[in-house]
């Protein structure tokens, strides 16, 4: 099993809410009311600013002792959430075409799973690519 990439970010209190910094990716900030509410808002600007920035600006995660010398606010490794990174892959449209039959069994199977057919799409490809690439 491959484990888990985490980035520090800097948890800094102020009057008016708790701000987060990673000072590995310059740019990536968010905010939260409180603490819960700052933590995921983390995680999830995490997964979007990896997932759009270019490669020359993503650094390979600090050591917790090359970030503990930052006094102001406190350190938390936050998880690399894969899944949530994909939800922000940038998409194309583009247009199929198929037979009315193959397609009414298309429909008829996704909305048993409750998927778009979109959503059914992909995946039927990301697993037929997995078996055969």
């Amino acid at each position: 099993m491959k484990a888990a990439k985490y980035y520090y970010a800097i948890f800094k209190k102020t009057p008016d809410a708790v701000e987060v910094t990673f000072p590995d990716l310059v740019g990536c900030v968010t905010f939260g009311g409180n603490w819960e509410e700052a933590l995921d808002n983390a995680k999830d600007v995490l997964s979007a600013w990896l997932a759009h920035a270019e490669l020359q600006f993503i650094k390979e995660p600090s050591k917790y002792h090359m970030l503990e010398h930052i006094k102001e606010g406190k350190l938390v490794p936050i998880s690399v959430d894969e899944k949530v990174m994909a939800s922000y892959q940038k998409l194309k449209r583009f247009n199929v075409i198929f037979p009315v039959e193959t397609l009414k069994n298309i429909d008829s199977f996704r909305k048993k799973l409750g998927l778009k057919r979109s959503t059914f799409l992909q995946k039927a490809a990301e697993a037929y690519l997995a078996q055969n690439v």
